[in-house]
């Protein structure tokens, strides 16, 4: 009898360590399966886009970014986000050089984009999801 306990035991801790371990690696993950699909596309959408379409592409890459941000639970405009997320972004630098950049796009008219600007913006969108562990390949 007192065998039977035992394992009956055993098998709910070790039910209690599986539960434990997936409810801590699902608060981990940022962004669901099919939402980290549509980002995915969005991505290489953009780095098609970066030749022929410089400014949509840094105007869409700074709408990832932000939306990485708000998931990673920092709120108000981006520049807000990025200086309350300042110490937990690699390359925080270049993210402020990107949206800088985004910045002038929106609010100065005939800003000419160099495609080469373009693609430094979007791999400092991507360093950002990066450094979360978001893999965007």
């Amino acid at each position: 009898m007192e065998q039977i306990i035992v394992w009956i035991a055993v098998f709910v801790g070790i039910l209690f360590f599986a539960f434990l371990y997936r409810t801590l690696r699902r608060r981990r993950q940022i962004f669901s399966k099919s939402e980290l699909m549509v980002i995915r596309g969005r991505f290489k959408d953009l780095e098609k886009r970066v030749y022929w379409d410089p400014r949509h592409a840094i105007l869409e890459g700074d709408k990832l970014l932000d939306l990485l941000l708000h998931k990673k639970g920092y709120h108000g405009t981006l520049g807000e986000k990025l200086k309350k997320a300042d110490r937990n972004l690699d390359g925080i630098q270049e993210l402020w050089d990107a949206h800088k950049l985004r910045n002038r796009i929106a609010h100065e008219l005939d800003v000419k984009i160099d495609p080469r600007d373009a693609k430094r913006a979007l791999a400092s969108y991507r360093k950002a999801y990066h450094s979360w562990g978001v893999d965007l390949e």
